[in-house]
């Protein structure tokens, strides 16, 4: 089978939606399929993708024009799949919090047009309006629709041919490579907008006590109590540090399924989130907080446990990697090849 897999993106933004065609197209093309990447040059940055891809075409243009493909997928956003040019089935895949309004914190549903686009960017906003006012029931132009939540899938039922397929991970590579760390650390993975204020709120409130607050992303900075290590595009360093880290705190109010937390839970790490429609979908034993202080109560919380009551944190360190092996990419991906085949078929009918 031939795969094409589409963004309006350059792969080398390599946020959430990047990483995640990036491994689609390295597992597609360990399985014998045969895989070419297409993408729009916005958001490029310093990345490497040749140390990301193997062996994979990669394409980058305003315009592409694609032939001879079985099916193509795309990293769904409103009316730019036009630009990919070409006679084929089409997957739309729904991956960015703009078109999910109802998965997100509370702020976010209720957040007013200029507070949307100072918080969050004009062409998230852009997008956001064009899919609730043009594309949300219809979404015109693909064949089918994946989305990797589970409240996501309820969302859309009915609507057209609907699929839901959640991320996945390898625990075989993520997984504990060394011990924790002597000091208590506390982890934030992410973007400014993925809660980065609160984060460090939380790391001053907590300034006093014998606690690391360790913060990695493309822009970020140091600041206070948190130390940031920038972005980190190296996995096998991203796996020494979620195992050498004590807790990951999730602050972001804006998600659909972050790999993030399942990197993090395989790696034997618990996490402290807030509270949403998206995170509850993931099924996941995490632990809730509503606000800064609750944020801070259950980082102490965490640290009592580590020091005084270690067998207790060792048990929910391996609930978590217990759980998060449920979405190990030998269960998961395959259920995502057979959507591929099940929609290229639709240009066989």
């Amino acid at each position: 089978m031939k795969i094409a897999l589409c963004h309006h993106y350059s792969l080398t933004y390599f946020g959430g939606g990047e990483r995640f065609l990036i491994d689609v197209a390295n597992q597609l093309k360990k399985k014998g399929h045969d895989v070419v990447m297409y993408a729009l040059p916005f958001g490029r940055r310093q990345v490497q993708l040749t140390r990301l891809l193997q062996d994979i075409e990669y394409h980058e243009n305003f315009i592409h024009n694609i032939r001879d493909v079985d099916v193509a997928y795309f990293i769904y956003a409103p009316l730019v799949h036009n630009l990919f040019v070409g006679e084929f089935p089409r997957i739309g895949g729904i991956h960015a919090f703009v078109f999910l309004s109802e998965l997100q914190h509370i702020e976010i549903g209720t957040m007013n047009d200029a507070n949307f686009i100072r918080n969050f960017g004009i062409s998230r906003f852009i997008s956001k309006f064009c899919f609730e006012k043009i594309e949300k029931k219809k979404l015109r132009g693909f064949d089918a629709i994946h989305v990797i939540n589970e409240e996501a899938f309820k969302l859309f039922r009915g609507e057209k041919r609907v699929y839901y397929v959640p991320n996945w991970i390898d625990t075989l590579h993520f997984r504990p490579v060394e011990d924790k760390g002597s000091r208590f650390s506390v982890l934030f993975s992410g973007r400014r907008t993925k809660g980065f204020s609160t984060f460090v709120e939380v790391a001053n409130l907590l300034r006093t006590k014998e606690i690391d607050f360790i913060a990695i992303g493309p822009d970020l900075e140091s600041t206070g109590n948190v130390k940031n290590l920038g972005l980190i595009t190296d996995v096998e360093q991203l796996i020494r540090l979620y195992s050498n880290v004590h807790l990951l705190a999730y602050t972001s109010k804006t998600d659909v399924f972050p790999l993030t937390l399942l990197e993090a839970a395989a790696c034997k790490v618990p996490i402290v989130a807030l509270q949403t429609r998206a995170i509850q979908g993931l099924n996941m034993p995490l632990f809730y907080a509503t606000s800064v202080k609750d944020f801070a109560g259950l980082i102490v919380k965490f640290q009592n446990i580590w020091q005084k009551r270690r067998e207790n944190y060792i048990k929910l360190s391996d609930r978590m990697r217990a759980e998060a092996i449920k979405y190990d990419v030998n269960d998961v991906f395959p259920k995502f090849v057979d959507m591929l085949k099940e929609v290229a078929m639709l240009s066989k009918d």
